[in-house]
């Protein structure tokens, strides 16, 4: 099935960390339907208004080396889309229209990106653009390490976490990758029971999806702070990509929870996929 995603481009190429993820982390390239959506850095000539000539040069630059990248690494250009290039854009604002315009499967933020969604969580309107989209996960990707493979999949019973399974076994249809279902728990007799229910539940869900059972991994881990076992186990294991549900099993929501606002913060190496 065609996955059809949404990605924030900066107009300096040094900052294409998601679309190095997608080149490197995901083989099967013909099931991309991909979108560029130009966002420059707050503090560009072009955010600033200065030097207009040089800044539509560089969003010229930054739009040809972004599809030579694609291409040279076996996307379609005939599924590329470059939209607003001409003209610069520096709100989050305009994702949100976006995602209004088109039906996506996912956004895709580099390090540009995650800064301008920073501050956007720091205003009261911070949870504006995922009230209104709330079925659109986010990939989120800092420093991604492009040697890494593999998913830690974090999940607690939650509905949320029970979509992100759903969503992590669809984009790995004809790839390679392995997926390790983690529950932190205190540990109990009755933790370990409700964790390995939850893992039956999520191995169902993903075999629906064409995951089947032989590339699923278990992990009950002991914790009495999530957040942190989870970003230890991420770099124990060397995992990929860290997805976790937005809103927990206790109704915390995708910012404000500790375990999600922890990892958008402190996680590096690792790609953040998160389902609302």
């Amino acid at each position: 099935m065609m996955k059809k995603l949404l990605f924030t481009v900066s107009d300096d190429p040094n900052m294409f960390n998601g679309l190095r993820f997608l080149c490197r982390f995901f083989e099967n390239k013909d099931r991309f339907d991909l979108t560029l959506l130009c966002m420059a850095s707050p503090d560009s000539a072009a955010c600033s208004g200065k030097g207009k000539a040089d800044a539509d040069s560089n969003w010229r630059q930054a739009r040809d080396e972004a599809m030579r990248l694609l291409q040279w690494n076996g996307f379609k250009p005939d599924l590329i889309r470059v939209k607003n290039a001409e003209s610069v854009i520096c709100r989050i604002e305009d994702i949100e229209d976006e995602l209004g315009s088109e039906t996506y499967d996912a956004l895709v933020m580099g390090r540009r990106g995650l800064d301008r969604l920073r501050d956007f969580t720091q205003k009261s309107l911070s949870q504006k653009l995922f009230e209104s989209h709330p079925d659109i996960p986010l990939m989120l990707c800092r420093q991604p390490d492009m040697n890494r493979r593999n998913v830690l999949l974090c999940v607690d019973g939650s509905q949320s976490s029970e979509s992100m399974a759903r969503f992590v076994a669809s984009m790995l249809q004809g790839e390679s990758h392995l997926v390790t279902l983690c529950n932190i728990i205190k540990d109990t007799e009755d933790e370990r029971d409700k964790s390995l229910a939850i893992f039956r539940r999520c191995e169902e869900i993903m075999g629906l999806e064409g995951l089947g059972p032989n590339r699923v991994h278990h992990m009950i881990y002991p914790s009495d702070y999530a957040p942190r076992a989870i970003l230890d186990n991420a770099h124990w294991g060397k995992y990929a990509v860290v997805a976790v549900g937005g809103i927990s099993s206790r109704g915390k929501d995708m910012f404000y929870g500790s375990v999600t606002r922890y990892l958008f913060t402190e996680l590096t190496d690792a790609v953040l996929w998160i389902h609302p």
